[in-house]
């Protein structure tokens, strides 16, 4: 069975993680990165995890029920198997996405290796069958996104209104972002706001 890889907005969103060990960290670092709220709950933190204090939301205790009443998604990454068992069955009786860590059986959802590039981000994943699979195809991934697209890929989502307002058809839409894109990447993004109107003029003319 394949995984549906969706994509999740998790800007300000609660997400909790149980454990404060190193494989919790690794998580916490991850969420981080795409702007969660992370609150933490362990009775021991490991230096790493504290490191983070300023970004997170820690708290100094053992898992009960009531924690995760107004989470978001729930990461069970704690050091005992039962315990983590628990909180994905609860979570679940609860409809809250769970990611149990090295227990695929127990999770609603997983982790993609990934790579992310500014607004951009390329998931993989083998469906929790192989990781070290999907890391070697993340590292192929990553080397061929040009550090110049983070770049590129906020100028044409900075003009999406502007190319709405020009063009009706959704055919002349696709033309200007194809030859901007063209053209950005000749220009390893460096796209000028005269580049962007000559074409968006081509296009009208033609």
């Amino acid at each position: 069975m394949a995984y549906f890889p969706m994509f999740v907005d998790l800007k300000d969103e609660v997400c909790i993680v149980i454990g404060g060990g190193m494989v919790a960290y690794r998580k916490i670092k991850a969420l981080l990165e795409f702007e969660a709220e992370v609150v933490v709950i362990a009775p021991e933190f490991c230096e790493c995890v504290r490191s983070l204090k300023n970004k997170i939301t820690m708290l100094n205790k053992s898992y009960e029920t009531t924690d995760i009443k107004a989470a978001f998604t729930v990461i069970a990454a704690t050091d005992d198997i039962n315990l983590n068992t628990r909180i994905s069955k609860e979570c679940r009786e609860l409809k809250i996405p769970v990611n149990v860590v090295d227990k695929k059986e127990e999770c609603s959802f997983i982790f993609p290796a990934y790579v992310k590039k500014g607004a951009i981000t390329v998931g993989v994943t083998s469906s929790g069958k192989s990781p070290i699979i999907s890391q070697r195809i993340k590292n192929k991934i990553k080397e061929v996104i040009p550090d110049y697209m983070e770049e590129l890929v906020e100028i044409l989502g900075d003009i999406r209104d502007e190319v709405q307002l020009s063009f009706e058809q959704e055919e002349e839409r696709k033309q200007v972002y194809k030859q901007l894109m063209e053209l950005g990447c000749l220009k390893q993004g460096k796209l000028t706001k005269t580049d962007i109107q000559d074409i968006i003029k081509k296009i009208k003319e033609n």
